[in-house]
């Protein structure tokens, strides 16, 4: 049996051999550099989803962003005037026309009849066959151009003394027309002409009418060449 050494015994140290024994430790390789594990998510709460409040604008620059976006409408119509200072429309001549003609009342049928002398008769036959048509037409054609005069004159009041009393001698081609006159100038023509109704206002005014319109036949059928 090997004899043991006396443990009081304090050994000298081998350098060389410690410096063996560290040669002979293994080396541990470098650990590589752990990451941080990532952080859970954290829940978004209700302060932080809501918008952030934009500050306050000015009353200026809200008014023309509301102007900007505002959609683009029909125009509304506008209000009512109100009706303390509502203006009557201005009365047109048309209207004050037929406000006087609806003033006489309906219309009354006034009939003339009378005869062309001869030498006329005889120039509107000629007319009649340059324009290949009745001789009836050149006289209706010409009344027709001095109807409205008649009737504005017989509107306005005829006087007694207007009428023609003599009848003329020398008379050949018939002519009778109507007249359309108010009822407020037929009631004035018969109180100035037959105030006592005896003859009624058709034969006067065939005699006045008659004087009115060879003048202007005369002139009508020179104006024709005739």
């Amino acid at each position: 049996m090997a004899k043991l050494k006396d443990r009081g015994m304090v050994l000298k140290r081998d350098d060389s051999f410690a410096a063996r024994l560290d040669v002979a430790k293994p080396v541990e390789a470098p650990r590589p550099a752990e990451k941080p594990a990532p952080k859970p998510p954290a829940k978004k709460s209700a302060e932080a989803s809501a918008p952030t409040p934009k500050p306050a604008e000015k009353p200026k620059e809200l008014a023309q962003r509301t102007v900007v976006s505002a959609p683009i409408t029909a125009s509304e119509p506008k209000s009512a005037p109100d009706s303390s200072t509502t203006q009557e429309p201005r009365k047109t001549t048309e209207d004050m026309k037929a406000t006087v003609e609806a003033d006489r009342g309906p219309n009354v049928k006034l009939r003339v009849t009378f005869r062309c002398p001869t030498d006329l008769a005889e120039r509107a036959t000629a007319c009649a066959e340059k324009a290949r048509c009745p001789v009836s037409a050149v006289f209706r054609k010409a009344m027709g151009e001095l109807r409205p005069q008649l009737i504005e004159r017989i509107e306005a009041g005829i006087e007694y003394t207007e009428v023609p009393s003599e009848r003329m001698t020398d008379a050949s081609h018939p002519f009778d027309t109507s007249m359309m006159i108010s009822q407020a100038a037929y009631g004035r023509l018969a109180k100035e002409i037959d105030p006592e109704a005896m003859t009624g206002i058709e034969a006067p005014m065939s005699r006045w009418a008659r004087a009115q319109f060879l003048p202007h036949f005369d002139a009508w059928l020179s104006s024709k060449g005739h």
